[in-house]
């Protein structure tokens, strides 16, 4: 791994349009003052209960806010995107696919405490609330969970599947290599580096692109890779393998 290697760009940050504590522009004057060229906010989908984002009148209030944070900041590169949720076994998400274009760019990942769209899927995230109280998933619960992340991704145009693993069983390998076939990444996230580490090891068996990001909930953690670099190196991860590293000499 190249020793100046760094990471310009950050697309998984959240502010309080979900659960995060900044504004938009709180994000981006971080991202800009640790030398970021690129920031994304990507807050939770609506369908996340409690915390997701408020509905289509919110997203075009973080559009109006986006391009007049782009004026303040005609340097930086300022993008909207979400961080959806699955709501249903198919892997449909809880974005309009009319609003789909209007985003820069999508994340998706599996949260538990998400408002379900039938009766079966209800069923499934009993299973995963039950599975993580007890630490124990079945290998049917496993197929499944990974069945409905495939299914977003061969569905949706998505950049990147967010902390997978983190909440759920799933099958890492599979997921992988579906990920690699559509052109979707697997994140590194910097938050949950830990937790992630032998999520990571197995998918580094297929050919899948990884986007390293903080997942930054406050804007002092917008930028912050330091445990997804650690993990990086630790594990011997190519450079070729991850979609926002660039080279600095400065």
């Amino acid at each position: 791994m190249p020793v100046f290697m760094r990471i310009t760009v950050d697309l998984h940050t959240h502010t309080v349009y979900s659960h995060g504590q900044g504004t938009i522009e709180d994000n981006v004057r971080a991202a800009y003052s640790r030398g970021l060229r690129a920031v994304g906010i990507a807050d939770h989908g609506p369908g996340h209960l409690f915390i997701g984002i408020k509905g289509l009148a919110a997203f075009r209030r973080m559009q109006r806010e986006i391009a007049k944070t782009r004026r303040l900041f005609p340097g930086m590169e300022i993008l909207l995107g979400v961080e959806a949720n699955i709501v249903d076994l198919d892997g449909t998400i809880d974005i309009p696919p009319a609003f789909l274009p209007e985003l820069d760019y999508l994340l998706v990942g599996y949260h538990k405490l998400v408002r379900p769209h039938s009766i079966a899927a209800l069923k499934v995230a009993l299973r995963n609330l039950f599975a993580g109280w007890t630490g124990q998933c079945s290998g049917s619960l496993r197929r499944g969970n990974t069945a409905s992340l495939t299914a977003a991704v061969r569905r949706y145009p998505v950049a990147a599947v967010t902390h997978p693993g983190l909440q759920i069983g799933i099958d890492t390998y599979e997921l992988a290599l579906v990920c690699a076939e559509y052109g979707t990444a697997l994140e590194i996230n910097s938050a949950y580096a830990a937790e992630q580490e032998n999520h990571v090891k197995k998918a580094l068996q297929a050919e899948v692109s990884f986007l390293v990001s903080s997942d930054a909930h406050s804007p002092d953690r917008v930028g912050d890779f330091a445990e997804a670099l650690a993990l990086i190196e630790r594990l011997n991860i190519p450079v070729e393998r991850l979609l926002n590293w660039e080279n600095s000499y400065n």
